[in-house]
């Protein structure tokens, strides 16, 4: 399936930065939209930007490209491979950072067909520009998402990188230190190799897949100031920094729109549904993966907040058991521990868990069959997140300005 939506390597040079912003723009109406959300991305960023009805552009877009001659487990091979394509794609696109990312913990069964290609935009661009100009509000508000997540990556070109890994079950010096779970995660997927030899980083830098790349915000400034909207910053250091905030928001709408707040559905990774969310009058808590840190920081959150009466759980599949997957019977366990009358796990086939790659196709029919249902609401304004702020008496790792 990743093998065919990747597009030829002849084809990249066909590649355009505006043209994926343009696509992007496309997903939403004329407006006039009372805010927009744009920069890094994350599930709770999604949720934020759903419950103020704004727009959200992504700084960060996915392009595959087909690559079935580098091997899952030589980084380094894989590098000199696609560098060639990687600086072609930057010259194309001066307004572009590209990044060639390659992961065989999580991304293994994807790359041995395809690598791949984010591109972070440094410049708004003709397209978001013109967006921003077009179909805002007269006071909009511009919520700029900046994940501060660096990685360390080896340039290949100008504006051109590699990084090796990424954020999941691994901390990010097992990959360049491989030790002996490394060894044996290799030799169950029967490797030749037995450690990992990437090229040695040049230089810390945003995150390929999460990271909020700064050069973008002087064009925001200026774009903000010539149209008199408000400029406001959510900064956060990890990608998941926002789930709980964007959670106990949500219930607090909810309880201020007289709804009960009992569900929490969580997702994983990019399964989520805002619109169910919505109709369901549930809570939404994302995480980014289905790893033990992601484990860890929903217990937390269950453990610290105030309890629920349903929890739903569906867990995204990465196709392999990659280190530091989480056994699908410690998640029932931690939602059945938690939910006062149900912990479920919806959308997933337990038996192939993590190996079920249906699951992108079932989640949002299993959201779509809980029951209850409530009316769309009106949108939720920028001072009610002000207001949520001064009135909670907990801490979140973010900033708001």
């Amino acid at each position: 399936m990743g093998a065919a939506q990747a597009i030829p390597l002849d084809r990249a040079r066909q590649i355009r930065g505006e043209d994926l912003a343009q696509w992007v723009v496309d997903q939403y109406g004329p407006g006039p939209h009372p805010a927009v959300v744009i920069g890094s991305a994350s599930g709770g960023a999604v949720h934020l930007a759903a419950a103020l009805r704004a727009p959200f552009l992504p700084q960060t877009t996915l392009v595959g490209l087909r690559d079935a001659t580098s091997h899952p487990d030589d980084p380094a091979g894989a590098m000199q491979a696609l560098a060639p394509t990687a600086r072609l794609i930057a010259r194309n696109n001066p307004e572009l950072a590209v990044y060639h990312m390659h992961d065989p913990a999580q991304d293994r069964p994807m790359i041995e067909a395809m690598a791949y290609i984010r591109l972070k935009r440094l410049t708004l661009g003709r397209v978001y520009e013109r967006f921003l100009a077009e179909r805002l509000a007269p006071g909009a508000s511009v919520i700029v998402l900046d994940c501060a997540r660096r990685w360390g990556s080896t340039e290949v070109g100008e504006r051109a990188y590699f990084q090796f890994g990424c954020l999941g079950g691994l901390p990010e010096e097992e990959y360049f230190d491989s030790g002996d779970r490394v060894a044996r995660y290799l030799a169950e997927q029967d490797s030749p190799w037995r450690r990992w030899e990437p090229p040695t980083p040049d230089a810390r830098r945003p995150e390929a897949e999460w990271g909020f790349h700064p050069a973008l915000l002087p064009d925001l400034e200026q774009v903000t100031e010539r149209y008199g909207y408000c400029l406001r910053r959510l900064a956060v250091s990890e990608p998941q920094d926002l789930s709980r905030f964007t959670a106990d928001l949500y219930r607090w709408w909810y309880y201020r729109r007289g709804l009960p707040a009992t569900r929490l559905v969580v997702e994983s990774y990019v399964q989520w549904d805002p619109h169910w969310i919505l109709r369901l009058g549930a809570v939404p808590f994302w995480m980014r993966f289905n790893m033990e840190p992601d484990y860890e920081e929903l217990a937390r959150y269950l453990d610290e907040g105030e309890p629920y009466d349903k929890i739903n759980l569906n867990l995204f599949s990465q196709g392999l058991w990659s280190p530091g997957v989480v056994p699908v019977e410690r998640w029932q366990e931690l939602i059945e521990k938690y939910a006062r009358e149900e912990g479920e796990i919806v959308g997933v086939d337990i038996r192939a868990y993590p190996l079920d790659v249906g699951s992108s196709l079932r989640y949002q029919p299993a959201y779509a069959a809980l029951p209850s249902r409530q009316p769309m609401p009106a949108p939720l304004a920028m001072r009610d997140i002000d207001r949520f702020l001064d009135e909670t008496d907990r801490a979140y790792p973010l900033t708001w300005r």
